[in-house]
């Protein structure tokens, strides 16, 4: 599905809706569904990602994937969905934060 994603968290914290109105958001393709590298209890993990297309046959992430993503609301305007997010920022360790997007679907470019 084409959307437009505004990022409804950062780092685990809510941000202010005058600030998530006013964001313009980052469009792509949002994909829902099992990442097959599994875990260590060799289960898939469920995953939302943001991508884009790059060349003729390969993607390019936009955003970091969620993790343990639900689908919260579907509405009129559009899904609100949360996960976690898994960072190796801090290079001692991964941190992960609770997560949520707003997509918003789009026609994609070109589209009649």
């Amino acid at each position: 599905m084409h959307v437009r994603v505004i990022e409804l968290m950062v780092a685990g914290v809510r941000r202010p809706r005058e600030a998530c109105l006013a964001d313009p958001g980052i469009t792509g393709t949002l994909s829902i569904g099992d990442i097959p590298i599994g875990t260590a209890e060799k289960r898939p993990l469920h995953a939302a990602q943001l991508w884009e297309r790059w060349g003729t046959s390969a993607k390019r992430s936009l955003l970091p994937p969620l993790f343990d993503v639900q689908v919260l609301r579907i509405t009129p305007p559009g899904v609100f969905v949360r996960g976690y997010l898994v960072s190796t920022e801090n290079r001692r360790g991964a941190t992960e934060w609770a997560e949520g997007w707003g997509a918003v679907p789009i026609g994609k470019a070109g589209a009649a």
